[in-house]
């Protein structure tokens, strides 16, 4: 299993990750190290642990308002999908009525 070495808050990291996801973990590093270190800009100088804890609370506040966005298109996909339906199903019926329309003068013909 590959070690990608990463440099959080001057230290070094060694983590273990899957065959080929070497640049991914060290993208994400990189994500990791920017946010922190802006986080760190802002409140001056704090311990590491709770900058890391600071750092982590953010990104999960991130993730959670990600989430929820998500969730609201996904419900708003949904209710546009059903109108859709409806729509198709309504305009299948008065298709269906002129056809029958269209058949019954062709009978009488």
């Amino acid at each position: 299993m590959p070690t990608v070495t990463i440099a959080l808050n001057g230290r070094n990291y060694d983590i273990a990750c899957g065959e080929g996801e070497e640049p991914r973990v060290q993208e994400l590093a990189g994500e990791l190290r920017r946010r922190m270190e802006s986080l760190a800009k802002h409140s001056g100088p704090v311990a590491e642990n709770l900058l890391f804890a600071l750092t982590g609370l953010l990104l999960a506040d991130e993730l959670d308002q990600k989430n929820r966005q998500i969730a609201q298109l996904k419900g708003q996909q949904e209710d546009l999908v059903q109108r859709r339906e409806i729509a198709l199903a309504d305009t299948i019926e008065r298709l269906a009525v002129k056809i029958e329309a269209i058949a019954a003068r062709l009978e009488a013909a």
